[in-house]
Order: C-alpha cells, then structure tokens, then sequence
C-alpha cells in the first residue's frame, strides 16, 4: 500500500469519528424528545379514556403528541384547559 493512501483513510477515519461525536449530541436530544412525544400519546389516550364520561377528549395526534412531550404536565393541563374552552 502507498502511504498516501494510508494516511488518506487515517484522514477519513478521524473525521468520521468527529462526525459521529458532533452529532451525537442533537440526536440524542431528539431520541428522548421523541420518546417523551410517544409517551405523552399514551398519556393522552389514557387520559381520554378515563376522562370520557366526564365529557372531555382530547384529539390525539402528532401536534398534541408533541405539545405534551415537550411541556409534559402543564401541556396536558393545558390541553385540558383548551379542549374544555373550545367545547363551550
């Protein structure tokens, strides 16, 4: 092998790690964004379910999903809020 060649793939090598080390960061805080948006879809439906004989639904969809991953209770709180104001 030619040692351009070798130091060419060395090259390559530390910058791809250095890729993965940035990029790390932001897609971790997705990942758990996104768990918390499923878990707040499982709240909500839940939530709905236990709600319902009281009359009050919340839509589950990704917008609410996300509100409620993001905010956790105070965004279920506040949909609760919404839904009730937006039903009268």
């Amino acid at each position: 092998m030619q040692s351009s060649f070798i130091m060419f793939a060395m090259i390559m090598a530390f910058a791809f790690l250095m890729l993965i080390v940035i990029v790390s960061g932001p897609l971790s805080t997705l990942f758990k964004f996104l768990l918390r948006s499923i878990a707040g879809a499982a709240i909500l439906y839940a939530l709905n379910f236990a709600f319902a004989p009281l009359g009050i639904y919340i839509g589950i969809n990704i917008l609410t999903s996300c509100f409620v991953g993001f905010l956790g209770l105070p965004g279920i709180g506040s949909l609760i809020i919404i839904s009730h104001i937006l039903s009268v």
